[in-house]
């Protein structure tokens, strides 16, 4: 596992009391939920083959996984945590120099727990978008199919600040994807969005700043709003302006859409004026 004894564990985990002789350990307690968060850090992050060797990882990386881990971990475990099991059903553990923590203090830890994953999402992100050839495995593809990323900037005036931004993003990406493809039929076309999407893990991508303005575009469609096709229509302008440096437009269906065919008078055509 990415956090392998209960020292490591507690690194990540303030304030818990030490463990008593005779104690299940705070690792033992939390070890089940974090075989959980391990299986989903490999679908959605990083793989299994970089998950089962965590010293390949950058210290980067790695300390933003073992974060990930250990608050989503101790968020699925809080509610369990201070409850045993009798012989007449569940009591509440009890300790007469230990007051028990109110339901809004419970809440504001989950809340916060939750937080501190979803900023070690960001961070993994970041840095696995840094690797080359990580656009290509399942959960780059996974990632790169959106112009959304759950990064602060990229969900910035879109996410509600009292949820956690992972649902957020999730939110805002499937709002997003039908905008998108709209924007890719008719404006920028679905080989130019394509590349767009993908622009986060390319270093220095030239595809990078249009792919912000893009961005801002349908994020000003997503509370609703219909996209803004003037500003659209500047971009294909843009776009026009630079064939060599987005080859995958003039090629493209849409580009076909901006260019129509010229009506040429012939004699012979029905439709010939004099």
């Amino acid at each position: 596992m990415i956090i392998s004894n209960d020292s490591e564990l507690r690194s990540f985990i303030p304030n818990v009391m030490s463990t008593v002789e005779g104690e299940s350990s705070l690792y033992e307690k939390v070890k089940p939920y974090m075989g959980l968060v391990e299986a989903s850090l490999s679908d959605i992050f990083i793989g299994p083959e970089r998950l089962a060797n965590p010293q390949s990882m950058s210290e980067v990386l790695r300390n933003a996984a073992s974060v990930y881990v250990a608050n989503e971990a101790f968020r699925m475990a809080v509610p369990s945590l201070d409850l045993v099991l009798t012989p007449n059903g569940f009591g509440i553990v009890n300790n007469q120099n230990v007051v028990p923590a109110s339901k809004e203090r419970i809440e504001r830890l989950m809340f916060s727990l939750a937080q501190l994953r979803d900023k070690a999402a960001s961070t993994m992100v970041i840095a696995l978008a840094d690797i080359d050839g990580y656009a290509e495995t399942p959960q780059g593809k996974w990632f790169s199919a959106s112009l959304f990323l759950p990064l602060a900037d990229h969900l910035s005036g879109l996410a509600d600040p009292e949820k956690p931004m992972w649902n957020e993003f999730l939110r805002i990406r499937n709002l997003a994807e039908p905008l998108e493809n709209e924007a890719a039929d008719e404006f920028i076309s679905p080989e130019l969005m394509a590349r767009l999407r993908v622009a986060p893990f390319e270093r220095g991508s030239v595809y990078a700043p249009l792919a912000s303005r893009v961005r801002r575009i349908i994020a000003r469609a997503i509370p609703g709003a219909p996209l803004n096709k003037r500003a659209l229509t500047d971009l294909v302008n843009f776009i026009r302006e630079n064939p060599d440096k987005y080859p995958e437009w003039k090629d493209s269906k849409t580009a076909e859409l901006f260019s129509p065919p010229i009506f040429e008078n012939d004699k012979k055509s029905s439709g010939y004026w004099f």
